[in-house]
């Protein structure tokens, strides 16, 4: 028995190894090289294939897949941001609980939950009650300005 009769375990191996880098990543690293070293044991278990066959199997179908898949399948996977628990606050109106102006920062209320505030307009004070609209989010405070109407 030779080196070559035992070549496929040596690409079932690396088709193994690369099947578990990917599981443990979130994006698409290794699964490219998985399907070359699949292609390579085909090809090592074939009478008469030298090694350097199916090394060159390898890496062709691996160049291939990743040039030509990765594209689609990035696209394919591509998510949605998806919006965390604060970025909901964004434009939702509230009331003032405690009054702002430029020396104090203010209390807004939004969904039940009272949040420091800052209003845009850092001069103009908001008094206690003042209806408000949420525009962003900076750290831990609410910055809102002052529904008219």
């Amino acid at each position: 028995m030779t080196f070559l009769d035992f070549l496929w375990v040596v690409w079932l191996a690396v088709f193994v190894i690369a099947l578990i880098i990917e599981a443990s990543t979130s994006e698409l690293v290794s699964i490219w090289f998985a399907l070359g070293a699949l292609f390579a044991v085909v090809i090592s278990v074939i009478p008469g294939a030298g090694w350097w066959i199916s090394l060159i199997v390898f890496a062709v179908i691996s160049v291939a897949t990743l040039l030509c898949l990765r594209p689609l399948a990035n696209r394919l996977l591509k998510r949605n941001t998806v919006r965390t628990n604060i970025d909901e606050i964004i434009h939702k109106k509230g009331k003032m609980v405690k009054g702002y102006d430029e020396y104090n920062h203010g209390e807004v209320k939004i969904n039940g939950v009272i949040w420091t505030a800052i209003n845009t307009e850092e001069k103009k004070p908001l008094p206690e009650g003042t209806s408000v609209e949420v525009l962003a989010v900076d750290g831990n405070k609410l910055v809102v300005k002052e529904i008219v109407g």
